[in-house]
């Protein structure tokens, strides 16, 4: 099982955070949310940075 990291715009339309939330529940893996109060269905400032020191804290 294979780490996951997953963000959400609590001002989604596009996916609405309560099935974001049921989909994050659901995984049995190690996993991590970043909430981004905000923001909708868009590219979420900051979120690079986060993505990129996740991947390589994960693949090394």
């Amino acid at each position: 099982k294979g780490k996951v990291l997953m963000a959400s715009g609590l001002m989604d339309e596009v996916c609405p955070p309560s099935s974001q939330f049921a989909a994050f529940n659901k995984i049995t893996s190690s996993k991590s949310l970043r909430i981004f109060p905000d923001f909708g269905h868009e590219t979420l400032t900051g979120f690079d940075d986060i993505e990129f020191s996740f991947f390589r804290d994960t693949l090394g």
